[in-house]
């Protein structure tokens, strides 16, 4: 039989039975909470006993029929807002989600008007018999081109 640490072995038979739902559920508060013990992953994929103690509390919190928000706000009361994988959209954080959104209608509607603006000084840069100096050249061009073509037949 392989060596299983006491811990391990502990917390398995420690941990409360859910249904299929409640289940779920405490999966989804585990993708949605860091492992404390290194802030570096979330509970649900994190392997440490700091990660397996909190998803038996989530579980035992969820059997006494706590709801998800009231798990989150116990574990955000006792390690702060750092717990939380997903920063809250409050204060500070909310210009996190805001920011984003008012700064990509700002450079579009920069973009329009620079655009805008490009269109206009083109149209105001012709001459007013509406042939550019260009045409001339162009025409000649064209000329010169039919000349060479004809002659590869």
């Amino acid at each position: 039989m392989p060596f299983v640490p006491a811990f391990v072995l502990a917390v398995a038979l420690a941990a409360p039975q859910l249904d299929a739902a409640l289940e779920q559920q405490a999966r989804r508060i585990e993708t949605e909470v860091i492992a404390p013990c290194c802030w570096s992953q979330q509970v649900s994929v994190h392997q440490s006993p700091a990660a397996e103690e909190m998803r038996v509390r989530i579980r035992a919190m969820l059997q006494e029929g706590q709801s998800e928000p009231e798990i989150l706000d116990a574990f955000v009361a006792e390690y702060g807002e750092r717990i939380l994988a997903v920063p809250r959209a409050r204060g500070y954080t909310l210009s996190l989600y805001v920011l984003p959104v008012v700064l990509l209608v700002a450079s579009a509607l920069l973009l329009g008007v620079v655009v805008k603006r490009m269109a206009g000084r083109a149209v105001a840069a012709r001459p007013a018999g509406g042939a550019s100096p260009g045409d001339a050249a162009d025409a000649a061009y064209r000329d010169r081109l039919t000349d060479e073509l004809r002659d590869l037949d």
